[in-house]
């Protein structure tokens, strides 16, 4: 992975959050986020992502660069969907599952986007 710089200037929260593994013991953080709908469509030949830690919010921002193009950004609170990342699940690598539908709506057959082999880069002065 390449040195990411974000210039992402709007941060969208999951509407839901919840974890998630494979059969083969691969974590899925599963997130609902229908504002990034859009997504569902993009065929992903590359992608770069950082975290960054924002003081304000109390909060982990996760910033992504699709096909070097659309960049966004996921803002994980520390006491919203940032309990998640406090969970034993993001301390190896996983996978990002992104639907435009809540939990109780979705089905196997419905469009996700996702990103491979995440891991998470914590801040000193987060402290979680």
């Amino acid at each position: 992975m390449m040195d990411y710089m974000p210039q992402v200037s709007t941060g969208y929260y999951p509407e839901d959050a919840g974890w998630a593994s494979r059969p083969d013991g691969e974590n899925l953080l599963l997130l609902s986020m229908p504002d990034l709908s859009y997504l569902l469509t993009f065929q992903v030949n590359s992608y770069d992502y950082a975290w960054l830690y924002d003081q304000e919010l109390d909060a982990y921002i996760f910033c992504f660069k699709i096909n070097n193009k659309s960049e966004n950004a996921i803002i994980f609170k520390k006491d919203h969907a940032g309990v998640l990342l406090q969970e034993e699940c993001a301390l190896k690598p996983f996978t990002i599952v992104i639907t435009d539908k809540g939990f109780e709506n979705l089905r196997e057959t419905d469009p996700v986007f996702q990103l491979n082999n995440i891991e998470m880069k914590r801040s000193e002065v987060a402290g979680w």
